[in-house]
This record gives structure tokens, C-alpha cells and sequence, in this order.
């Protein structure tokens, strides 16, 4: 059986085991083919740390061929010395225990990630993608192909991964994002969990506990998980007039507010686009939901945005929310 989020944690909190589906990098999170690109980056781009693939249009046609051979032929090498990386049977175990759909999205070659596999012993999914499709991570576009053909909706999947590329191509593609292997990077805070290796990743899907996601982490760390549990639970109307609505309704979901009302026939006005520091003219007389929910969703896309007038209105300045907020909270 599959878990069900709302049985493990209230919303706003999360966890992997109630995705739907899973889009898992191939080397690193399933296969350890120890992979070293530090002499092609010297050869051909000075030993700078820069995507091979997307900065090879930099060389002239000829140099770009040779890198393109010399990268297969290392990552041919690394599949020939490939093993399982520990825990990666039994994520695939859960998964399939648990009749959770998976895919494959990596940046290595076809051909490559087919050699591992043999090696490792690994029975890859259905639907793999690989360099040798177009586009590759972080493009968006290969998580919503993978989330696609997985016939699952790509904010119901979760992408686990090693690298950086993962973590950008997850929060692009608006799925929440895994890092595993790779504890402590100065680039983790993309992601929306870490854990140390594969193994304790499966070992927290067998066991969920609630996590904080990526776009709660910074207001729990200031101000706790009591705050964002009694914020989320707030229902409150935005000042629909107000020339700053926009930044009022920013600010609330950043602090946590869980849902925001609007009044029905409520339109962006002039004014609200010129204080605007996003909006466009052509959202002007557009109805206020619509924007709101453009703008905020992405980066809250728990928050619920609906119409109605049945709720304490928020102050018209985005300065006074969060002392609005504290004096609400402190009297729960």
C-alpha cells in the first residue's frame, strides 16, 4: 500500500514517502561508477568547475568532438567498475514494495548507464532518459517528460539525487528534491532533505517523520516549528484595496500563513501594478486570485488561495505582518 501524506503529517510538513512517483539520478543514488571529469576540465576549460556538456559550445567544432569522445570514454570506464551504491536494492525494493512508479533521469550516456546497470545487477525502470535525449538536467522539461510518462502529476513526484544539477532541475521543475550522498555541500540548501546515504534515506521511507520543506526552512529556523504549525492554521482576507496587496500576501506566506482570502470580484488595479515591484500592465484588471496565485504558488505551493470575506483582514502595510502574526500566535 501506498503511504498517504495527510496520514503521516499535517500539511505544511512533508515527506518522500508520500510521493507518487520518483525520479532518481542514475550515478551517485543507484550506481558508484567514481567518475572523474578533472582532466577534461583542465584539457579543455582550465581546470574550471563548468558543465562540460553546456559549455562544450564554447570549442571550436573539432575540440568539441574530442570532448565529447573522451567524456564517453570515461564514463564507459567508470560503468566497466560500476557497483551498487549501498542502500540503492533497497530503495528499489520499496519502491516496488510499495508500488510507487519510478524513473531514471541522468546526465551520463545511454550506453553507459545500460553497462552499469548489468554490472550492479540493477533492473532499470521502464522509462529511463538519458544525455542522449534532449533536454538534460537541470531543464526542467526531462522531470515533467519523466513525471509524464510515469502518469503521475510532476508536484506529486520527488526528485532524489548527488549532485547539484538535481537539486536546480528539481526546483525548476517544481517537485521537491532529495539530497543523498553528499551531506554538508554548500549547495544543499536546495534541497527540501538530506540524508546522509541511500541507506538512511530507505530507512526514513520505511519510518516517516514529519520534515520541514525547502520554502518553511529559513522561518523555522528563526522561529520554530510552533510558529509555522499555528501560522498554517490561520485563515485571513488580504486588504483587496490596498496598493501594496501584493507584498502583503508575499510576506504572509513567508511567514507561514496557511490561507489567504480574497474577495470574489476583487480586479489588480493601476495602482496596485505601480507599486508592484513583478507585476506587468497587462495584469491590470485582472482578477486578484489570478494573480495571486501565479506569483505565490511557485514558491508556496502549499498555500491555499480562495475567494471569500469570512476572515480577519491583514493589515494594508507588509511591515506590520509579522507583529500581526506574533500577537495572534502568542495568544493561541
Amino acid at each position: 500500500m501506498v503511504v498517504v501524506l495527510t496520514s503521516i503529517v499535517p500539511l505544511p510538513f512533508w515527506h518522500p514517502a508520500a510521493a507518487k512517483g520518483f525520479v532518481l539520478d542514475w550515478d551517485g543514488v543507484l550506481a558508484d561508477t567514481r567518475l572523474d571529469f578533472h582532466k577534461i576540465r583542465n584539457k579543455y576549460f582550465n581546470g574550471r568547475l563548468v558543465p562540460l556538456l553546456e559549455s562544450s559550445y564554447l570549442l571550436e567544432e573539432k575540440k568539441r568532438e574530442e570532448l565529447e569522445r573522451e567524456l564517453l570514454e570515461v564514463e564507459m570506464e567508470g560503468a566497466k567498475r560500476a557497483t551498487p551504491v549501498a542502500g540503492a536494492h533497497e530503495l528499489i525494493d520499496w519502491l516496488e514494495e510499495n508500488h510507487v512508479p519510478w524513473a531514471v533521469v541522468s546526465r551520463n550516456c545511454s550506453a553507459s548507464v545500460q553497462e552499469a546497470a548489468l554490472r550492479c545487477g540493477i533492473k532499470l525502470p521502464k522509462h529511463v532518459f538519458t544525455r542522449d535525449e534532449k533536454p538534460i538536467k537541470p531543464d526542467p522539461r526531462v522531470l515533467w517528460a519523466a513525471a509524464e510518462r510515469l502518469g503521475v502529476p510532476y508536484k506529486e513526484c520527488v526528485v532524489v539525487g548527488d549532485f547539484l544539477y538535481d537539486l536546480q532541475g528539481a526546483r525548476r521543475a517544481k517537485m521537491r528534491a532529495i539530497l543523498v550522498e553528499r551531506k554538508g555541500e554548500t549547495w544543499a540548501h536546495w534541497a527540501d532533505a538530506e540524508f546522509e546515504s541511500v541507506k538512511s534515506l530507505v530507512e526514513a521511507l520505511r519510518k516517516p517523520t514529519p520534515l520541514v520543506p525547502w520554502e518553511y526552512r529559513k522561518l523555522v529556523k528563526q522561529k520554530g516549528e510552533r510558529w509555522l504549525r499555528r501560522a498554517w492554521q490561520m485563515t485571513l482576507s488580504l486588504p483587496v484595496e490596498a496598493p501594496k496587496v501584493f507584498d502583503v500576501a508575499y510576506e504572509a506566506a513567508k511567514l507561514g500563513v496557511g490561507c489567504l482570502v480574497v474577495k470574489e470580484n476583487a480586479q489588480i488595479s493601476l495602482e496596485q501594478w505601480a507599486y508592484s515591484r513583478l507585476l506587468t500592465l497587462n495584469w491590470v484588471e485582472k482578477p486578484l486570485l489570478e494573480g495571486l496565485n501565479f506569483f505565490l504558488k511557485e514558491k508556496f505551493p502549499q498555500l491555499n488561495i480562495r475567494h471569500g470575506d469570512d476572515a480577519v483582514t491583514l493589515p494594508s502595510d507588509p511591515e506590520d505582518m509579522e507583529p500581526f502574526l506574533e500577537e495572534k500566535i502568542l495568544r493561541c
